[in-house]
C-alpha cells in the first residue's frame, strides 16, 4: 500500500450491528481498520481480511473511560508509524437501556448509558484531536446521532440527552477546528431505524416505560425499518468524499 493513500479508520462498537456492517464497506486493499469492542472479534477481523484490510482489534470496555486516553495513545502510535493519507473515527458504540422514565431503573444502569452515549464519544474524539493535531493527514469524525436528540420520547431522557450532547459537541468542535493549521473535521449522523439489536430491544419494551412502542412494532412489520447493511455502505461512501459536511447533522435523507 502506498503510504500516501493508506485510509486509517477507528470504529468502536465495532462486533456487531451497524458498527459492523460498516466496517465491512470501509474494508478494501488500501485500509487498516482499528475495531474496539468489547467482545472478540478474531472471526470478524478473518472475514473483513478476505476483503483485502488490514485489522487491528482493540478489545476494550468502553465504560472504563479513565483507560480511554491510553487506548487512543496507543491506537495513535499504531497509525503513525504507517503514516497514512486519511485518519478517521467513528463514534458508532451506543445502547439504549435502561428504558423509562428518569428515576425509575437502577442509578448504575443510568450511568452505563450517559457513559456509553456521551462521555465516551466525546472522550475518543478529544483524544483523537490531541493525539494527530500536527498530522497533514485528512482527519475525519463520524458522530452516530439518533432523532431522539432533538425530538422528546418518554422513558428516553438518557438516551435523547445524550444525542443532543453529542449533536452540540459537534459542531463546537467544528468551528474549533476550523482556526487550526491541521483541522479534523467532525460531523453528526442519524441513521433513522434500523434492523439492528437495538431496536428490537425497543420493540420489547413495556407500554409503561416506552409509550411510542406500537409505533416501533408497526414499523417493523409494515417493512419500514432500514436495512442496517445498506445505509452503511452509503455511509462510508461518504466518509471518503472529497468535499465533507463539517459540522453538519446529517440523517440517512442526506446519503
Amino acid at each position: 500500500m502506498a503510504e500516501d493513500r493508506v485510509k486509517q479508520i477507528i470504529i468502536t462498537g465495532a462486533s456487531r450491528g451497524f458498527g459492523r456492517d460498516l466496517a465491512f464497506h470501509l474494508a478494501g486493499g488500501d485500509t487498516i481498520l482499528h475495531l474496539i469492542a468489547r467482545s472478540d472479534m478474531s472471526e470478524l477481523a478473518q472475514e473483513l481480511e478476505t476483503r483485502g484490510a488490514v485489522v487491528r482489534i482493540w478489545q476494550q470496555d468502553l465504560t472504563q473511560t479513565g483507560s480511554l486516553d491510553k487506548l487512543m495513545g496507543e491506537i495513535a502510535k499504531d497509525i503513525a508509524s504507517g503514516s497514512p493519507g486519511f485518519i478517521g473515527l467513528v463514534n458508532n458504540a451506543g445502547m439504549i437501556e435502561p428504558v423509562g422514565p428518569a428515576g425509575k431503573y437502577d442509578f448504575q444502569a443510568y450511568k452505563k448509558n450517559l457513559e456509553i452515549n456521551f462521555m465516551v464519544p466525546l472522550l475518543l474524539t478529544h483524544a483523537f484531536i490531541q493525539q494527530f493535531r500536527v498530522s497533514r493527514a485528512v482527519k475525519r469524525v463520524i458522530m452516530i446521532s439518533s432523532g431522539a436528540a432533538s425530538k422528546p420520547y418518554h422513558g428516553w431522557s438518557h438516551y435523547g440527552s445524550t444525542k443532543a450532547g453529542v449533536e452540540m459537541f459537534a459542531r463546537t468542535v467544528s468551528i474549533e477546528q476550523e482556526k487550526t493549521d491541521h483541522p479534523v473535521q467532525i460531523l453528526t449522523f442519524n441513521p433513522g431505524r434500523i434492523g439492528t439489536d437495538m431496536q428490537k430491544i425497543i420493540r420489547e419494551t413495556s407500554r409503561e416505560d416506552f409509550p411510542m412502542v406500537d409505533d416501533f412494532i408497526s414499523a417493523w412489520e409494515d417493512g419500514e425499518i432500514g436495512k442496517s447493511e445498506e445505509i452503511a455502505a452509503k455511509l462510508a461512501k461518504m466518509m471518503l468524499i472529497e468535499h465533507f459536511p463539517s459540522g453538519e447533522s446529517l440523517s440517512v435523507r442526506d446519503l
